[in-house]
């Protein structure tokens, strides 16, 4: 709950959340299930700006429980494309592949982005059917009587240099982890449904990301024989420096902002 530091009463106004990423989207969807009103500021005009498609993990390996139903229990619907991978392939710095299979699924393929089918335009679309007000195009500096700050990366810990592609491979997941494919990072290739990306995770000398990028290709084309169709390339950065609270006073910091990523194979 919001307090209003003026008169030390609950307010009844909106609570006030800046950024409409999956971690503001599914606070503002919590706030309102919980009996309140709120309201999702966006500095750009759509959701998943950061993000043109390409694929990202839902880990489900820490608990027993299923990350779905956790997300359900939520109350954030899976009306996302979402596709169980339970087998995995990691190759070590020599390059030998070590293949890891479960029951369960280990992950959940979902894509990224403002297109229909997206984790992002699912999140916007289900806060918007529960009364959540989303401001686009505003960018929100000050939360005065509170709030939640949901902004992404405060800071680069890491940068992710990839490709976006279309491929006739079956459904596959690969990671690496080797000082010649990323510093201090990984690799990894994710195909699903005809659609592919490939990366390089550097933690260190990221001046160098294109060569490294282009030995991720290599490594790929080598080890797996990976066949790029019509391939585009893409980059992000991330933050993986969890800090001492994820509170000031009255203002909470969720996602990213507050360093909130998993930094196995960005699988969150």
């Amino acid at each position: 709950m919001v307090v209003n530091g003026r008169t030390g009463l609950l307010s009844n106004a909106p609570i006030e959340i800046s950024g409409a990423g999956p971690a503001g989207l599914a606070a503002s969807i919590a706030i309102v299930h919980a009996g309140r009103a709120a309201c999702v500021y966006e500095k750009h005009e759509d959701v998943g700006n950061r993000f043109h498609g390409d694929f990202q993990g839902l880990e489900n390996w820490t608990t027993e429980f299923d990350v779905l139903e956790e997300l359900e229990s939520l109350g954030i619907e899976t009306s996302f494309e979402h596709t169980p991978f339970r087998e995995v392939i990691c190759f070590s710095p020599d390059g030998t592949p070590r293949e890891f299979r479960s029951e369960a699924p280990l992950f959940y393929m979902a894509r990224r982005g403002n297109k229909e089918a997206c984790l992002d335009t699912a999140l916007k679309h289900q806060a918007l059917d529960a009364g959540v007000e989303i401001r686009f195009g505003e960018k929100l500096h000050h939360l005065p009587n509170g709030g939640i700050v949901a902004q992404g990366p405060r800071r680069a810990d890491v940068i992710a240099v990839g490709y976006l592609f279309d491929t006739d491979m079956a459904d596959c997941a690969f990671a690496a982890v080797s000082e010649d494919l990323a510093a201090k990072g990984y690799a990894y290739l994710l195909i699903c449904n005809g659609r592919g990306t490939l990366a390089s995770c550097l933690f260190d000398d990221f001046h160098n990301e294109r060569q490294y990028l282009e030995a991720c290709v290599e490594f790929f084309t080598d080890k797996v024989g990976v066949r790029m169709s019509n391939p585009r390339r893409f980059g992000g950065t991330g933050n993986f420096s969890l800090p001492r609270t994820a509170r000031n006073d009255n203002i909470l910091f969720a996602g990213e902002s507050a360093g909130f990523q998993d930094p196995l194979f960005g699988f969150g």
